[in-house]
């Protein structure tokens, strides 16, 4: 014989879920717009170990060898690889509409840095 479960159990286990969610959840971001006709310019990762008691910082500057040729970023992704703890990230310099890009990431204390940068322009 199966068991029906009740409207406020339902509603505590959604509840915990989403709370689990937004407390192990990562810091991504999203500057700008992927379109169909964007071009990946770039994928990197960007790391730093942990230091006990200290909090981590990383430049990471994105720009193109050949300032005539150069594409237009339309979007800049970042994924957080830590599944807690992890690093934000700040777009410092240039973006979309711009030929480069500059993103400041900082830890949290006690905690490294593992974030996935994609670039994209057309």
């Amino acid at each position: 014989m199966a068991k029906s479960i009740s409207a406020a159990t339902l509603l505590g286990l959604v509840l915990c879920c989403a709370l689990l969610s937004t407390v192990y959840a990562g810091n991504d971001y999203l500057w700008g717009e992927i379109g169909d006709n964007d071009y990946k310019l770039a994928k990197d990762t960007v790391s730093k170990a942990f230091f006990v008691g200290l909090v981590q910082t990383k430049k990471y500057v994105f720009k193109q060898s050949n300032d005539l040729n150069a594409l237009t970023i339309t979007a800049i992704k970042v994924t957080d690889k830590k599944s807690s703890n992890g690093a934000t990230a700040v777009l410092v310099a240039g973006g979309p509409g711009s030929k480069g890009a500059t993103i400041q990431f900082t830890s949290q204390r006690g905690y490294g840095i593992k974030d996935v940068v994609e670039i994209w322009g057309r």
